[in-house]
């Protein structure tokens, strides 16, 4: 039952050093710095809100830095054929994502008074991907459970992959959440409040 799912997760999602395709995460990383620009020239003309060029301007950054660290840790493996204590990278990722959380509330209230609706989007995004790291870090390293239990390296995978594309999308179309697909592009809650 599992088999066409671990097919794709391994085609899709494991780095490998014969690995022939783009990965999913070269083609995030390219809608994210179009993101990034297509926002730069539309702040510089005042036909974006400064709110969302701020949330871009964050979750780029932060993407950035957590692909270099895992790229370092990839080729710490590499070079030293173990894994050691890389697996705390997933708890540094999650340390990032609460950071950069704080930094953009920072930047938010002292350069844009307003905060839109992406600025709710990236902050409730990057809650569920903190969650992410954390539950994988927690099973590899407190629990020590590393081989077991592979549907939650599954589950991660595509919440980090589902997470990342949508906010690639909403980087990139920030109107589309103010249309109904903003409950496939950003979670509701708290219950009660308009995102």
């Amino acid at each position: 039952m599992f088999e066409p799912i671990q097919n794709l997760y391994r085609e899709l999602m494991v780095a490998t050093e014969n690995h022939q395709v783009i990965s999913m995460q070269a083609i995030i990383a390219a809608m994210y710095v179009l993101a990034f620009a297509t926002s730069l020239f539309r702040a510089i003309g005042n036909k974006e809100l400064f709110s969302d060029f701020l949330s871009i301007a964050t979750v780029v950054v932060k993407y950035a830095v957590t692909s270099l660290l895992m790229e370092y840790v990839l080729i710490f493996i590499a070079e030293n054929q173990s894994i050691g204590n890389t697996q705390n990278i997933y708890f540094v990722a999650c340390l990032i994502n609460l950071i950069s959380i704080y930094i953009l509330y920072l930047i938010h209230t002292k350069f844009s008074y307003k905060f839109g609706l992406l600025f709710f989007c990236v902050i409730k995004l990057t809650v569920v991907l903190s969650i992410a790291h954390f539950i994988l870090w927690f099973k590899f390293v407190v629990l020590d459970i590393q081989a077991e239990h592979a549907y939650i390296h599954y589950m991660y995978s595509f919440i980090v992959l589902y997470i990342s594309i949508v906010l690639a999308v909403v980087m990139l179309f920030p109107g589309l959440l103010k249309t109904k697909l903003k409950l496939l592009l950003s979670p509701s809650w708290p219950f009660g409040t308009k995102s």
